[in-house]
């Protein structure tokens, strides 16, 4: 059985596979290394699918959770088929296993749909990892991260960044956050949107900063109460999981506590940058 691996964040996850896998071009810097964190995920081919006399939790365009005596299922769809079930995941304590029907190999054929397929999120989630919706530079002053809803000008302010004061950006969509007894780290990931940054790189977190655009700039510190809903907003979350949400939440906790969270309506010029850039230089919080 074809094996491979691939590392976020630290944290490896090794692909067992019934064949072999196309490396698309935005996991490739995250192939073949080994972490501090090793998970395992076996994926089969079978005949036939199980069915499920309950209704699920949760439904998305991609898939749906059935609660069962041992945790959750994942029943993946084809939405383009009436929402036709192809495969199904489990996660258990140290493993995952996904199923899918072998006529629809196709979804399975490369790094990117394969690994769509499995459970991501809580997998690092075990190891004290979060996805964040943001994008994440790297400055003489450390990470920062400019997250909020779509369109709210992300990529713009972590591209005015890289123009004006020299920063490096490490992922423009999903970074992934890890804490240990140094801090926090932020770290780029084969999810980034547009921006097309696929750094497998972590820098120590200096700031994250909620956007709101607006006529001129003004940059405000968050409480730790009022950073907490703004990062939840913006954190992959699987409500459906009453465990899940519970580490979520302790994580975020401690985010908004430790890391300055800053709220800067802004405009999309050198403004901006002027503005959380004179904060950073005076050692704010």
């Amino acid at each position: 059985m074809p094996r491979t691996n691939f590392t976020l964040a630290g944290c490896t996850v090794g692909l067992d596979t019934p064949h072999s896998i196309q490396v698309t071009d935005n996991f490739r810097p995250f192939l073949g290394e080994t972490g501090a964190c090793y998970f395992d995920v076996t994926v089969q081919e079978v005949d036939r699918l199980p069915a499920f006399s309950t209704p699920p939790v949760f439904t998305n365009y991609a898939f749906s959770v059935f609660p069962d005596e041992d945790g959750f299922l994942r029943r993946y769809h084809d939405h383009k088929e009436n929402d036709r079930p192809y495969a199904i995941g489990r996660l258990e304590n140290d493993r995952e296993t996904v199923k899918y029907l072998a006529q629809d190999q196709p979804f399975f054929s490369e790094s990117q749909n394969c690994v769509s397929h499995i459970a991501l999120e809580e997998i690092l989630l075990r190891f004290d990892r979060l996805i964040l919706h943001a994008a994440l530079v790297e400055t003489q002053w450390g990470g920062l991260l400019f997250s909020g809803p779509p369109g709210i000008g992300k990529s713009t302010q972590a591209v005015l960044w890289e123009r004006e004061e020299g920063a490096v950006q490490l992922n423009g969509d999903r970074p992934i956050l890890s804490r240990d007894s140094g801090g926090w780290t932020a770290w780029g990931s084969p999810y980034a949107g547009s921006s097309r940054c696929f750094v497998n790189r972590g820098a120590p977190v200096r700031a994250v900063v909620m956007l709101e655009q607006g006529p001129s700039c003004r940059l405000t510190p968050l409480s730790p109460a009022a950073a907490f809903q703004r990062l939840y907003a913006q954190t992959t979350v699987n409500t459906w999981n009453p465990a899940y949400v519970s580490r979520v939440c302790t994580q975020l906790t401690q985010l908004a506590e430790e890391i300055p969270i800053y709220h800067l309506v802004c405009t999309p010029d050198r403004r901006a940058v002027a503005c959380l850039r004179d904060r950073l230089r005076q050692g704010g919080g």
